[in-house]
């Protein structure tokens, strides 16, 4: 049996269908399964490739081109299970043009009775989720969503267990011992922080770890060139590491399976919610997510919600703090949540 998954998302999301991807791919039914990754988690391949797993890589917005591509590439007799993570809505009018396959799905129910697929669509579904946005209590998360989606097919337990020993890199010029921390210019420009907040908050981290790893959005800009005169660094597209004795180590250009093996082998993650924190949790690592609102509306608080709902990870190494403007409040809560460290 060949089956197909479609998840061209971002990294973060990709990680939470690992469970569901899993749950497919190790199904003894299944003697091929092609999955559908976005150019965004291209580089984070490797943990979903295993032997019978094909990888095709999509934009995260689909073109015509690709459109018609993957309809002509479904045609195949083939094919029989169609599983849809990634709630696009072009997806969702594939069963109607395939009515001998087998489409699973997750829906999206939200507020004044918002539903993707419509009702009419999903019909023609032979088996779907519904994550309710519009629900104000506490409800699954999208992995537990996906695995109600898929588990049936495969009743092995799931434990990820990527083995990535340290690089000659890490063992040459990383400190045993330190906390990751990612930093977002974008949050960082909503917050009104700049490069003093930057060191404020650096500075306390120290305290309870005498080193930090520093990483960044991919890409160049002024803070490329500020970090690796203040602190030392690695690029890894350059290959060239800057020592300025310091306790602080930049990591420029860092991606994929590199990224992974600094993640896996530090004490602690502190990041803003998102990628990296849902790394930090797929490897277990004692995580402290700087969870990031922007509440104004009640509609806003809503979305926050039910962003916290669907993708907050349950262990115990996990914890939360939403940051404020005034740099000392949100220092004051990382010192609470960061005092059982010691």
């Amino acid at each position: 049996m060949h089956s197909v998954i479609l998840k061209n998302d971002a990294v973060g999301d990709l990680i939470h269908s690992l469970k569901a991807i899993n749950n497919i791919t190790q199904s003894d039914a299944n003697k091929k399964v092609t999955i559908f990754l976005s150019k965004l988690s291209q580089n984070f391949s490797f943990l979903v490739k295993k032997p019978r797993v094909d990888i095709k890589i999509l934009n995260y917005n689909l073109s015509i081109i690709e459109k018609i591509r993957l309809i002509f590439f479904l045609a195949k007799k083939d094919i029989q299970n169609v599983y849809i993570l990634s709630p696009k809505n072009f997806y969702y009018f594939l069963p109607l043009i395939f009515r001998k396959k087998n489409f699973y799905a997750i829906c999206i129910d939200n507020l004044n009775n918002y539903k993707r697929p419509n009702l009419f669509l999903r019909k023609f579904l032979f088996k779907y989720e519904i994550n309710d946005r519009g629900k104000i209590f506490r409800r699954d998360s999208t992995i537990k969503l996906q695995d109600n989606l898929t588990s049936s097919i495969n009743k092995k337990k799931f434990t990820f267990d990527l083995k990535i020993t340290k690089s000659e890199i890490q063992k040459r010029h990383f400190p045993a011992n330190y906390i990751f921390f990612h930093y977002k210019k974008k949050i960082f420009t909503e917050l009104n922080w700049k490069y003093t907040e930057l060191e404020i908050l650096l500075n306390e981290l120290s305290t309870f770890c005498g080193n930090i790893i520093l990483t960044k959005d991919v890409g160049n800009d002024d803070n490329n060139f500020l970090f690796k005169k203040n602190f030392n660094s690695y690029d890894f597209k350059k290959r060239e590491y800057i020592n300025n004795d310091k306790n602080i180590l930049f990591l420029d250009n860092i991606v994929g399976m590199d990224l992974f093996s600094v993640i896996k082998y530090s004490k602690k993650v502190v990041a803003f919610h998102g990628m990296m924190t849902s790394i930090g949790f797929i490897l277990n690592k004692p995580v402290l997510d700087l969870f990031h609102c922007k509440i104004n509306t009640w509609n806003d608080y809503q979305r926050y919600r039910n962003s916290f709902y669907e993708f907050k990870p349950k262990y115990r190494g996990y914890d939360f703090i939403i940051p404020r403007k005034n740099i000392n409040k949100t220092i004051k809560k990382l010192k609470f949540s960061l005092s059982d460290d010691r």
